[in-house]
C-alpha cells in the first residue's frame, strides 16, 4: 500500500502555500509537524479532495493511480478528521455515526455493526444515546475519530486531533490512534510535538509550503547533535540571546535561568546536550 505525492502545489492569490511536496507513505503513522500556516491543512485537503488542485498543482497516487481518476474509489479507502466539525448538539453519538455511515454509502448492516464496534474502541459506547452537545471536547474529538474510521478505511488522516483538549485528553486520543497503526497509513498533522513523539514511525517537517526535514524519530534526533546547548544567564541578557538564537525552554534553577538554545553555532559558553535531545528540539531548530 503507498500513498505518493508527486510535486504537490497549492495557491491563494499571492499565497503559496505548497512549493511542491512530493514524498511516498506507506504502512505506518507519519507525524506532520509544522507551525500554523505552514501548510499541513493544505496537504490534507488536496489529498482528502476537499480543495480543488491547481492545473499546476502537481499529482496525488495511490498504489499507482492518480486519485482524480480513481474518484470515489479513492474516497472509500480514506478516513478523515477534520480540525474542525460541525455537530447536531442533539445527536448522539449513535446516530451521528448512522448517519456519516449512510453519507458513505455504507450498507445498513454493515454500518450498524461498525458503529457498535467504533463506539467501544473509542470508548463511547456507556455514553452512545447522550446528546454530543453536552460532551467535553476529549469526547467530541473520539466522535470524530469513530467517523473517521468507518467503512475501515486504509488511509487514515487527522488533523490537529488533539486541539483544545487537555493533557490527559491529549494521550488518551494519541493511545487510541496509535492501537489503530496496523495495516493503515495514518497521517498526524499537528504543530504539538507530544502528540507525536512516542507514536510516529517517521516525522515530516513542514515549513512556509516546504518539507524541510524527515525521517524517524532517532535520526532526526541524531541529526541535531552539536546542535542543541544550555546557557545559564540572568533575566537581563534573555533579550539580547533572544534576537540571537532560536530559544526553547527557559528554567530557574539555583545557579540562575537556564536556557535552551538550538542553532548551527552556539554561545561559547553554551553547554552541549547531545545525550539529551528530543524532538521538541528538532521543532526548535526549524521553527524557533
Amino acid at each position: 500500500m503507498e500513498l505518493e505525492l508527486k510535486e504537490l502545489k497549492k495557491s491563494y492569490g499571492d499565497v503559496h502555500a505548497l512549493r511542491g511536496i512530493s514524498y511516498k507513505f506507506s504502512t505506518g503513522i507519519y507525524g506532520i509537524l509544522g507551525a500554523n500556516g505552514a501548510g499541513k491543512s493544505t496537504m490534507i485537503n488536496l489529498i482528502t479532495d476537499n480543495i480543488i488542485r491547481d492545473d499546476d498543482g502537481g499529482e496525488v497516487y495511490y498504489n499507482g493511480k492518480e486519485i482524480l481518476q480513481m474518484g470515489k474509489e479513492f474516497r472509500k479507502k480514506v478516513g478523515y478528521m477534520p480540525q474542525q466539525q460541525g455537530f447536531y448538539e442533539d445527536f448522539s453519538p449513535r446516530t451521528f455515526l448512522r448517519y456519516i455511515a449512510e453519507i458513505k454509502g455504507i450498507r445498513a448492516k454493515d454500518a450498524k455493526m461498525q458503529t457498535e464496534e467504533l463506539l467501544s474502541v473509542v470508548n463511547l459506547s456507556k455514553v452512545a444515546d447522550k446528546k454530543i452537545g453536552g460532551f467535553s471536547g476529549g469526547m467530541k474529538q473520539r466522535v470524530l475519530l469513530a467517523q473517521a474510521l468507518l467503512g475501515k478505511p486504509d488511509i487514515l488522516i487527522l488533523d490537529e486531533p488533539t486541539a483544545g483538549l487537555d493533557p490527559k485528553e491529549r494521550i488518551v486520543l494519541r493511545n487510541y490512534i496509535a492501537g489503530l497503526s496496523k495495516n493503515k497509513i495514518i497521517l498526524l498533522a499537528t504543530h504539538v510535538v507530544s502528540d507525536i513523539e512516542c507514536i510516529a514511525d517517521r516525522v515530516l517537517f513542514i515549513k512556509k509550503g516546504r518539507i524541510v526535514a524527515e525521517g524517524t524519530p532517532e535520526e532526526l534526533i541524531n541529526s541535531m547533535i552539536g546542535k542543541v546547548g544550555e546557557i545559564t544567564c540572568s533575566l537581563e541578557n534573555v533579550e539580547s540571546l533572544q534576537e540571537k538564537y532560536r530559544i526553547g525552554n527557559i528554567r530557574q534553577r539555583k545557579s540562575g535561568l537556564v536556557l535552551r538554545i538550538a542553532g548551527d553555532t552556539l554561545p561559547a559558553d553554551a553547554v552541549l546536550v547531545d545525550n539529551n535531545i528530543d524532538l521538541e528540539d528538532v521543532y526548535l531548530y526549524y521553527f524557533g
